[in-house]
């Protein structure tokens, strides 16, 4: 039985599953020494698969961490303007195995990043049709009315991103109202932060508090660790893999 180029490609930790479709479409990849453009491309265990010329294989070691990202880092592999990235502060033992971040944080977001190397469950966690929470510890300039917040619940339009968001969980955490948790499904580029500026509210800090069910709990600003089996487990149940794994 063949196997999705795609998926493959994300299984060799070179990406999401849209990341790796982007070296298809850019002709970057080969099947048996022939540049391979279509996504539906089903390859055999055979098949020799190369990128830029260079064969590719399946990692041999899967990997899944938590980081608790400080404000000040980019989320991403390479900066072209040489800034400090997540990457920085990944140990090479785990760089060399080509762990990459799930989605992003903005640069002055902190919070709970997740960085592995197993690109399906990578592509499953960004796709809002899973529906993994995200929560978020929000501070403010002033005092959130009561009227904005049942807007942000029912969903808000983001015209920098020409998107209406989805419903979301919005709590004031205190009497002040300054200070409010937010939790969405989705996770669009600076999604919290446009929100509240499109309803004049300047975010004094916002840090990402959970994922799903993983916290950050003894986790200090910096640090690092690998997910636990039990936290492992309950991550592809709720996107679905482990019921794709019983049917093979």
């Amino acid at each position: 039985m063949g196997t999705r180029l795609n998926k493959y490609l994300a299984q060799c930790g070179l990406g999401s599953r849209r990341t790796v479709e982007k070296l298809i479409t850019a002709g970057r990849i080969a099947v048996n020494g022939k540049k391979i453009v279509r996504l539906a491309t089903v390859i055999e265990p055979y098949d020799r698969i190369d990128l830029d010329g260079r064969p590719v294989t399946r990692i041999q070691r899967p990997l899944y961490i938590m980081l608790n990202k400080p404000g000040g880092y980019i989320t991403t592999l390479h900066d072209e303007k040489n800034r400090p990235t997540v990457m920085d502060l990944i140990p090479e033992k785990y760089r060399r195995l080509g762990v990459y971040p799930v989605g992003r944080l903005d640069r002055d977001t902190s919070g709970l990043l997740l960085l592995t190397n197993d690109g399906e469950l990578a592509y499953r966690l960004m796709r809002p049709a899973f529906h993994v929470k995200k929560e978020y510890n929000v501070e403010i300039d002033r005092p959130l009315a009561e009227a904005d917040r049942l807007t942000i619940v029912r969903g808000v339009y983001i015209h920098q991103l020409n998107i209406k968001t989805g419903s979301a969980r919005v709590d004031c955490v205190d009497a002040s109202r300054r200070r409010i948790r937010v939790v969405i499904s989705e996770g669009k580029n600076r999604q919290i932060r446009y929100t509240f500026l499109n309803l004049n509210y300047r975010i004094k800090s916002l840090e990402r508090t959970a994922y799903g069910t993983l916290t950050m709990k003894h986790l200090k600003k910096g640090a690092l660790r690998e997910l636990t089996e039990t936290e492992l487990r309950t991550l592809r149940l709720m996107t679905g893999l482990d019921a794709i794994e019983s049917m093979r």
